[in-house]
């Protein structure tokens, strides 16, 4: 059966790499926009307004007709995005199983809060509410501005700016019960893709019965998924990583590799798969290897080749399937149970930040080469870590 990935993030502590928000509550900024002379040039209003959370720019839209028409302009939306993908958030979430007691159902509430990098602002705090076991409940990987959940129920889509989540069309059955997934932004088409894996057969011996479905979700239309052709050839772990329009899976270690391919590929133009080598000589299955992607390239993560270290190889060449070991990070101020829980979100301003465990956010200075842990202001337990775009995405009825 597929193998679904363990959660093993937690929160942590947020970077000071973009400056704080000078309206860091929604009063202050509702009374200083409420009082602003009407006679401002409008792109003066249009760059302050590209500033806001989207929160309050939804408030805002109630103050004029001519804040309306800016707020809802496709150039000022497009302008905000840009301005959200700069100066992304980071996004925590916390997964707590509770009861239903009128129906004695088991449910799960999502506690979701976000701030800035510096931590000096809390741009928003609420709950979502699944109607499922909460050991059941996974959040796939991303860092732009739609989270995913799935759970043995299905998938789950929210915009953590807006507060709006909704179930996605059913997908395929998986006779096993896990799941397998990938999801991903595509920004020539702006629209974000997922990929779902379902094996059709309980007898692992079959070959090709991995199915593969894919469903296309855009800014307030509505979204089926689609059944493809082609089958997953082997099976796979972890979940899907996008790069160019390709999404790229782990093979299953527990499984003999049929050659030395280590990696699985999906093409979404073509609707077909494939297989990647790893890097030449140095590649084990059986080691602590990951998938990610930095600066829009493929990353191989290997946390357990050499003692305390980190590499990190990147694919350079794709056609050729040629990689580089790009950055090799010295772990020597974690202990030997953590190594293997660190990974890798994101590369920013010359610095990797880190994902460690339920332990922190820690920042790689690539130049520097040496680790800083980041202090944060939220204290407490935490599921996930994910980095976040804000944006008016609209997700509609589905």
């Amino acid at each position: 059966m597929l193998k679904k990935k363990s959660s093993s993030v937690t929160p942590s502590l947020p970077l000071s790499s973009s400056p704080p928000s000078p309206y860091q509550n929604d009063a202050v900024s509702e009374d200083a926009f409420a009082v602003m002379d009407p006679t401002f040039p409008s792109d003066l209003i249009t760059s302050i307004l590209s500033r806001l959370p989207v929160k309050s720019l939804g408030k805002f839209k109630c103050v004029s007709k001519q804040w309306l028409e800016t707020i809802t302009d496709p150039y000022f939306v497009s302008t905000r995005r840009t301005f959200s993908f700069n100066n992304p958030n980071l996004l925590l979430l916390k997964k707590t199983p509770v009861l239903q007691e009128a129906h004695m159902k088991k449910c799960t509430r999502i506690d979701v809060c976000s701030f800035n990098f510096d931590g000096s602002s809390k741009n928003l705090e609420f709950s979502l509410y699944l109607n499922d076991d909460a050991k059941y409940i996974e959040m796939l990987p991303s860092k732009w501005d739609i989270i995913c959940f799935v759970s043995e129920n299905g998938f789950y889509v929210c915009n953590p700016s807006t507060q709006e989540m909704v179930k996605l069309p059913e997908a395929s059955c998986c006779t096993s019960g896990e799941v397998n997934a990938g999801m991903g932004y595509v920004k020539e088409r702006d629209e974000y893709v997922l990929v779902h894996l379902f094996d059709k057969s309980l007898d692992i011996h079959v070959d090709n019965y991995i199915g593969c479905e894919v469903l296309r979700l855009s800014n307030g239309k509505d979204c089926e998924w689609k059944v493809v052709e082609a089958n997953c050839p082997f099976m796979v772990r972890g979940w899907g990583v996008l790069v160019n329009n390709v999404f790229y899976w782990m093979f299953w270690d527990d499984y003999t590799h049929p050659s030395d391919d280590a990696i699985i590929s999906f093409d979404l133009e073509k609707e077909e798969f494939g297989t990647v080598l790893p890097p030449e000589d140095c590649f084990d299955p059986h080691g602590v290897w990951s998938l990610v992607e930095l600066e829009g390239d493929l990353c191989l993560v290997d946390n357990a080749t050499r003692p305390f270290t980190m590499d990190i190889w990147v694919m350079k060449d794709y056609d050729n399937q040629k990689w580089v070991r790009e950055y090799s990070i010295d772990l020597n101020g974690y202990s030997n149970d953590m190594l293997k829980f660190i990974i890798p979100l994101e590369f920013r301003d010359g610095k990797i930040l880190m994902d460690a465990k339920q332990e922190s956010l820690d920042c790689y200075d690539v130049d520097n080469k040496c680790i800083k842990r980041m202090d944060h202001p939220i204290s407490g337990e935490w599921t996930w870590l994910r980095l976040y775009t804000e944006s008016f995405f609209f997700l509609g009825s589905r």
